[in-house]
């Protein structure tokens, strides 16, 4: 399923427990983008796999999911990272996604705090954005992903442990997690 026109193509590399997808985002500069999906562990008898985003270090053959380059093609690379997921969904159909976002992490704030130019007080307006930005484009485009996708939020207890439940509406969840509908994964 293809919900956007405007994506740059992407490239494939898969490997034993991950796979990954390259693209160029052509607005100020060229900059070599990644999405990932790494293998985590057996949840419930479904594979479990992390989707990172960022800019890709050829040098150091990594994804570095704290940048935030500002190339001016923001929609076009997010619907580019967006455009991955049926496709990973397609090798692995019966697998859960889990996102999360770099900058929930419990150092996030401190390094803001560097080069913040917003000048927060209290609270720390970058602290979770990216996730923030998932769950606004699942709650906004809930219906029509419902019919090919199920959701799961889950939350962060204080001892480490994650609960997560089927999806609701304005919860700020730390996770949100994705599967590929039963009756499209027998299709495959």
């Amino acid at each position: 399923m293809t919900y956007w026109s405007n994506v740059y193509k992407v490239n494939e590399k898969k490997e034993s427990n991950s796979l990954q997808y390259f693209f160029l985002s052509t607005g100020n500069e060229d900059i070599i983008k990644a999405v990932a999906y790494d293998f985590i562990e057996l949840l419930e008898d479904s594979p479990l796999f992390n989707f990172g985003f960022g800019d890709y270090n050829i040098q150091t053959d990594r994804i570095v999911d704290s940048s935030n380059s500002n190339n001016g093609d923001v929609y076009t690379v997010f619907h580019t990272v967006l455009s991955t997921v049926p496709m990973f969904f397609e090798l692995y159909p019966n697998a859960t996604m889990v996102v999360q976002g770099s900058d929930n992490r419990s150092e996030f704030v401190e390094i803001c705090k560097v080069n913040c130019r917003k000048n927060c007080s209290i609270i720390c307006k970058n602290l979770n954005r990216r996730i923030r930005t998932y769950r606004n484009f699942v709650e906004k485009n809930f219906d029509k992903l419902k019919e090919n996708y199920t959701f799961f939020g889950g939350i962060n207890t204080e001892d480490g442990i994650i609960i997560y439940d089927s999806y609701e509406f304005e919860i700020e969840y730390d996770y949100v997690f994705c599967k590929r509908n039963v009756s499209l994964q027998n299709e495959t």
